[in-house]
């Protein structure tokens, strides 16, 4: 039996049989051929949403840089099956949950975007050593904390404007959807562990619509 090079390194500790539904070949260098795949959706987003949006400001070209990194480790993640790819995976959820109030924080202090690039992934590699060895629910409760503290900023600072926000509220009903596919697969509920797709990749395709429709609504014409 052939191992791959991933064999070698401390492997996800949801090994071996609670990873989600999708069949996981630990012999093989893609570990989950659908999650690892679906993963290039944020990619493929990302690229949409910066062909569309006019003003490439620097805060476009730091976010696009941040999906880019959230997908890269999505794809490592899904790819290795490391426990320090787990945790790089959901350091990347943290980071583009947390982007605009960090980004804000940033460039009070720093206009430079090479520095500014650089402190967002030192804040990753922080959030890397928060992620490793964690229990995935832990990880999964920390990451709904974050988002739920980042919506509530949203709110704070948009007023009633908040409720007039069209592709706002798409972008969170599609994010609600998706994550029900995430529970179903987690449970393993409607499985089919060696399909082509499962609800972990739906959960991709929908994390990847809603982060273009945020995007869309945060660089949206002033």
């Amino acid at each position: 039996m052939s191992m791959s090079i991933w064999s070698q390194f401390p492997r996800a500790l949801c090994l071996p049989d609670d990873c989600g539904c999708e069949f996981v070949d630990l012999n093989a260098w893609i570990a989950q051929s659908s999650a690892f795949w679906s993963s290039s959706f944020h990619l493929i987003f990302a690229l949409l949403l910066f062909i569309e949006v006019k003003q490439k400001n620097q805060r476009l070209k730091l976010w696009i840089f941040s999906l880019a990194l959230l997908a890269l480790a999505s794809h490592f993640a899904h790819g290795s099956f490391l426990e320090f790819a787990m945790a790089t995976d959901f350091a990347g959820i943290v980071l583009v949950t947390s982007f605009f109030p960090l980004h804000k924080w940033i460039s009070k202090k720093i206009s430079n975007t090479i520095v500014q690039m650089l402190l967002i992934f030192l804040y990753q590699i922080g959030l890397w050593f928060v992620f490793y060895s964690l229990d995935k629910w832990i990880k999964y409760s920390l990451a709904i904390l974050v988002f739920f503290m980042a919506f509530w900023e949203i709110y704070r600072s948009e007023g009633k404007a908040f409720f007039k926000a069209k592709q706002l509220h798409y972008s969170v009903g599609i994010l609600f959807i998706s994550f029900i596919f995430f529970m179903l697969d987690e449970f393993k509920i409607f499985c089919r562990p060696s399909s082509w797709y499962s609800g972990h990749s739906v959960w991709h395709l929908g994390t990847g619509l809603s982060l273009y429709l945020y995007g869309k609504w945060r660089f949206r014409p002033t």
